[in-house]
């Protein structure tokens, strides 16, 4: 069984770090194989010339090159099919169906307390003089 090369780097930092001559960039906290032919195209000559001489070496206080590639926690979690949904009994919030008397009016008593500005909505903003 062969084993596929790798080039694990790291960014340390909490910002993004462009790396220039990869036309690259390393998202925070995050740690990337870049000899990865799923996702990048790079040679091994690249990248050591980049870690010697580059940008990496240039930004070696944010990216590190990792000499062993992390281990990443495989959880799972099961998804059981037969649980159910909380009632809402159980919530803080109570809802109130509230009502307002002086909220309370006919569409013919708004109408006629509002039909003086209906005129003046006709009305153009300014006069022509």
């Amino acid at each position: 069984m062969t084993k596929n090369k790798s080039f694990w780097i790291s960014n340390i930092s909490n910002r993004n770090v462009s790396l220039a001559d990869l036309n690259l960039t390393v998202k925070a906290f995050t740690s990337v194989n870049l000899l990865d032919s799923k996702h990048y195209s790079f040679t091994l000559e690249q990248l050591n010339k980049s870690a010697k001489e580059g940008s990496i070496f240039k930004k070696s206080n944010f990216i590190v090159v990792r000499q062993v590639e992390p281990n990443y926690l495989q959880v799972n979690v099961p998804f059981l099919h037969e649980t159910y949904i909380p009632s809402r009994d159980r919530s803080i919030f109570s809802i109130k169906d509230e009502k307002y008397e002086e909220l309370n009016i006919s569409d013919e008593d708004f109408a006629n307390e509002n039909a003086d500005t209906a005129e003046l909505d006709k009305q153009p903003l300014f006069k022509k003089v």
